[in-house]
């Protein structure tokens, strides 16, 4: 039996099509059904790789009972909420007023005009720790809308004038209400007061908060782009320490690469072993740019080996290629749990190693008396057990995490990369983690971005062939040019939201920096095919490209000045559901800030275009971090990093000498947080429509190299080699 979800693109939704629940993809046909049968609207709102949707759903959806009740006095509406995160954000908003917490699955109930008047998360299938059964809230929801229907309909009012007033107070503290007629201060006392806040934050254990512990990604991106200059040291020292704390537990994959998106304990001992692409896309640059930026050779090497083990991780387990063998986009995450032979849903199970097998490995490759004093997993059962429970015998054939007591030092790194291929064979014989094939644009974008800056800083050709030919597949599929629309997802058009545009717009800004050092013949052994990368895209096309999407994003967003600036399309539905006021989420989540993203996408483009009017709406658009960035730094840090790059606006284009002299330049923009342009003929050519950075950017005598550093599109004199660019590039340090 099937019901109809069976006809889904999301395996999120595909995951309950079994179900007797009457499941409905979101839409207005299911509250048109629901209005036309007076019931109310429920709506189960996950992702695929969340462990909470699957054992809800197991206890609850399956049950026949349950499923009988809910068809009968509900429509039932399954949401995926990176389908639609516009739908997850207003109702986790109002989830969060009712019940002063949030998170999935998210169980919402609904007036058929789509105002919220109920809401929880996880409900079990019988009371326990102070919950009511799914059962019981199904049963109080129904009476209630049988018998109180006034007061009902008088709580999803007031509840929805509250998010409007929310929305409201959102857009008056990013400043979107104000018009801009001032030039800005110098931001050097907000670096004082985020940096002075960060450090009063830090953990003993790293990051900058108690358990659970998540990859602060955007406050990396902040630290990284303040100490790019050299004049924040402190910046980048903080950087480092959050690092090394998550390089050695179990954040990291080390066998496999890649990051799980939390750890459960203090120690980042046992991770939440879903891993998804928006937490690895913005990790692998944040890395790479580490390896580039530390003055510690230890540090480097530890950046460079988060960063290739990321990359590699994407190349082998995200990446989905079409019926001609071209890139068709990264997967969206890979499940927490394991589905075992029986059935049973297991979490962690693929990826946990008992001390026996890796002692056994460890004997084989004659490096277990290296390894032994250095590990330091848990069982997903006892994150927090002693070491001396770990350590008896009897322990040896639990499954525990892979995590390190401290970060290795080299001869240990040697030792561990001789297991891995045992511990990969081994790995690659258990049951696998279900892979979400839902193809995101914005996630896509940023990992682009990511693969192509990273695979300029550490000189990965592989990276750079696979960023472009994913940028490739982002302009084919997503972006029509005819209608000036970008999909959020492949299989349905349109529906792309600001972060999309803004992800894909820095992607191919990317590109265009990196587009002249990008491997033209043939593919790499770990990507197929090669028809998608047959000529190649010119740096002034990428330029291009990113323009259409940015003007774009601009008419269908209102993001010009004195518009109604909003971060997702107009639907009657979500406006009703938020007291008729347009949404604007300004701050970091698990993803960056859709607005912060937007404003450095525009920044770049100014730079390429040598428009100052783009980069001075990008510094309004982040003028907010003044007044509460030192408040918040966690939740802005991408706006912080976009305010120190509005305030440098710096650009680079080389002309002339070697490929490798060139690329040496571009590297040194990619570290300092300058975009950059090659300017030669062959590259970029000097016609009207190449991109005005490099215009008029001619190579020196004999072809030599000549590298231009712009300021506010103001160049200094070209100086011919790049210690000379590097030494003009850097600050001082502040004391």
């Amino acid at each position: 039996m099937t019901n109809r979800l069976a006809d889904a693109h999301s395996a999120y939704l595909l995951q309950h099509a079994h179900q007797g629940v009457d499941w409905w993809q979101y839409g207005s046909d299911a509250f048109a059904e629901a209005d036309r049968r007076d019931v109310p609207v429920f709506l189960s709102i996950g992702y695929a790789a969340c462990h909470w949707c699957h054992v809800m759903s197991a206890e609850s959806f399956d049950d026949a009972t349950i499923a009988d009740y809910l068809n009968r006095n509900f429509v039932a509406i399954k949401v995926d909420r990176e389908e639609h995160p516009d739908v997850d954000a207003v109702y986790m908003a109002a989830t969060q007023t009712l019940t002063g917490q949030g998170g999935w699955p998210m169980s919402v109930f609904a007036l058929p005009d789509g105002r919220t008047f109920h809401a929880g998360t996880y409900f079990p299938p019988a009371p326990r720790h102070g919950l009511p059964s799914f059962g019981q809230v199904l049963a109080g929801v129904n009476e209630a809308w049988s018998q109180r229907r006034t007061s009902v309909e008088e709580q999803a009012g007031h509840l929805a004038a509250h998010l409007g007033d929310m929305a409201d107070a959102q857009r008056d503290l990013l400043g979107l209400s104000t018009l801009h007629d001032a030039a800005p201060g110098a931001l050097e006392p907000v670096h004082a007061a985020v940096l002075a806040r960060l450090a009063a934050d830090e953990d003993t254990t790293g990051g900058f908060g108690p358990a659970p512990k998540f990859p602060p990604s955007s406050t990396l991106d902040y630290l990284l782009e303040l100490a790019s200059a050299g004049e924040h040291p402190e910046a980048l020292e903080l950087a480092g320490r959050t690092f090394e704390a998550m390089a050695a537990g179990a954040l990291v994959d080390h066998v496999g690469g890649g990051f799980a998106r939390y750890c459960v304990d203090a120690a980042w001992r046992v991770p939440h072993f879903e891993k998804m692409l928006y937490d690895n896309a913005q990790l692998l640059r944040h890395a790479a740019r580490f390896a580039a930026l530390s003055d510690d050779p230890d540090q480097r090497d530890l950046g460079a080996r988060l960063a290739r083990g990321t990359a590699g991780w994407m190349r082998r387990e995200l990446l989905l290629t079409d019926a001609d063998g071209r890139a068709a986009g990264l997967a969206s995450s890979l499940d927490a749990d394991t589905v075992m032979d029986d059935g049973t849903h297991i979490e962690g199970a693929t990826y946990l190693f008992s001390r026996s097998e890796l002692r056994a490995a460890g004997t084989d490759a004659g490096v277990w008396e290296t390894l032994e004093p250095l590990l330091a997993g848990r069982s997903p059962e006892e994150p927090a057990a002693p070491a001396g429970r770990v350590d008896a015998p009897g322990y040896d054939d639990v499954p525990v995490t892979v995590a390190f007591e401290r970060v290795p030092y080299a001869a240990q790194w040697r030792a561990w990369d001789a297991v891995v291929p045992t511990l990969r064979q081994v790995r690659a014989g258990r049951a696998q983690p279900r892979r979400d094939e839902k193809v995101v644009a914005g996630w896509n974008g940023l990992a682009v971005r990511a693969l192509a800056e990273a695979g300029l800083l550490l000189e990965e050709p592989e990276m750079l062939d696979l960023a472009a030919r994913l940028g490739e597949y982002l302009w084919r599929e997503h972006f029509s040019a005819e209608d000036a629309a970008l999909a959020r997802l492949a299989y349905r058009p349109g529906g792309g939201l600001l972060e999309d545009y803004a992800g894909v717009a820095l992607g191919f800004q990317a590109l265009a920096t990196v587009a002249g050092h990008v491997p033209r013949q043939g593919a790499s052994a770990d990507v197929s095919g090669g028809a998608d990368l047959e000529a190649g895209t010119a740096p002034g096309e990428w330029v291009r490209r990113a323009g259409e999407v940015l003007a774009a994003a601009e008419g269908r967003f209102g993001l010009a000045a004195g518009g109604e600036a909003r971060d997702a399309p107009k639907t009657a539905l979500l406006s009703a559901a938020r007291g008729g006021r347009a949404p604007m989420e300004g701050l970091d989540s698990a993803t960056p800030s859709a607005l912060a993203l937007y404003a450095t996408a525009l920044l770049n483009q100014g730079g390429f275009e040598a428009e100052p009017a783009k980069v001075g709406r990008a510094g309004e658009l982040v003028d907010h971090v003044r007044r509460v960035g030192a408040k918040a730094p966690a939740q802005f840090g991408t706006a912080l990093a976009a305010a120190v790059r509005v305030e440098r606006d710096a650009s680079l284009a080389v002309a002339g000498g070697t490929d490798a002299e060139r690329a040496a330049c571009l590297r040194l923009a990619a570290r300092g947080g300058a975009i950059a342009l090659e300017a030669d003929a062959d590259v970029v050519p000097e016609t009207r429509d190449a991109p005005a950075l490099a215009r008029g950017k001619t190579p020196g005598a004999d072809g030599g190299l000549r590298a231009y550093l712009c300021r506010s599109h103001v160049c200094a004199a070209p100086v011919g080699d790049a210690a000379a660019l590097e030494a003009a590039m850097r600050r001082r340090p502040r004391s």
